[in-house]
């Protein structure tokens, strides 16, 4: 493996992705995934997260869904992470207010979704889902929470987005703002569960030149250079190399050196059927986020 992969593969590694369950309290037109039934018990979680420092230093968590607000035990969980010194960053659509529910925000993250403004927002996420989601994010800044704001972006809202880092500005100051472009049909056709293609009536996928002008003018997921991948445990206690994995690299119950070893086999196979020595590698290499297809 080429230093430049083996480098960041080493940082990825202390840096867990956990996905507990898929259910969620919205139903927003466009989410693509489908809502199953398994949950990850807090005991699961915690008795993974032990198992795999005995093996591997662990800086940092990701907590995804689903929406993690709905489980009865997640703060208490992360409470209990954030006391073992581990920083916990929780992807979260903002309409579930448990904030004081958390013993130490400035050990937290808080990425909130927010696709654009009020009106585009709430098409998608529900009426009233915008105040809901900025009260929070606004409710977490003054808490000491660490916030970032991630945002789908369509063909229709994607010439939104200056009045939305305008309004974001104005009305809270200056906050990181993460843009995903929404999945295309190669994705959508290609992944055996997140694969739900929902309306498509107003929220359109991005052309291509606006893709090629998000890229170079914003911080978008993925990244451009790739290197979006790590160790992600899913509710059905799959374990994946990257957070949209389609084929997984072992389970719940495998050791961690195998998991690894599993990943970084992936890696190398990247890295033997790519010419671009800049970029960070891909642990899905004939899936990469559908974008290969």
């Amino acid at each position: 493996m080429n230093r430049l992969i083996q480098k960041h593969l080493n940082q990825v590694l202390q840096h867990l992705y956990i996905n507990p369950l898929e259910k969620c309290n919205l139903h927003c037109k466009i989410c693509y995934t489908k809502k199953t039934n398994p949950i990850l018990t807090k005991k699961q979680v915690i008795d993974f997260i032990n198992k795999y420092q005995k093996t591997q230093p662990l800086k940092m968590i990701t907590f995804c869904g689903g929406e993690v607000f709905t489980l009865k035990y997640f703060p208490a969980l992360v409470n209990y992470l954030t006391k073992m010194g581990i920083f916990i960053q929780i992807i979260t659509n903002g309409t579930i207010n448990r904030l004081k529910e958390f013993n130490n925000p400035n050990s937290v993250n808080l990425i909130v979704s927010i696709d654009g403004l009020e009106k585009y927002h709430d098409q998608n996420r529900g009426e009233g889902s915008f105040k809901k989601s900025f009260l929070f994010l606004k409710n977490a800044r003054d808490l000491g929470f660490h916030t970032e704001i991630f945002s789908i972006v369509t063909k229709e809202n994607f010439n939104m987005i200056d009045d939305f880092e305008k309004y974001i500005e104005k009305k809270i100051g200056g906050v990181q703002i993460t843009y995903h472009p929404r999945k295309p049909p190669t994705y959508l056709t290609a992944h055996p569960i997140s694969n739900i293609v929902g309306l498509t009536e107003n929220f359109n996928y991005p052309t291509q030149q606006q893709l090629t002008d998000l890229y170079k003018k914003k911080t978008v997921f993925p990244p451009n250079n790739l290197g979006c991948y790590q160790i992600a445990l899913m509710s059905d206690e799959r374990i994946y190399g990257c957070c949209e994995g389609t084929v997984p690299i072992g389970n719940i119950k495998d050791s961690i050196p195998k998991l690894i070893n599993s990943l970084t086999a992936k890696l190398i196979t990247w890295q033997n059927n790519s010419k671009d020595l800049s970029c960070l590698g891909c642990s899905q290499p004939d899936f990469v986020c559908g974008l290969k297809l």
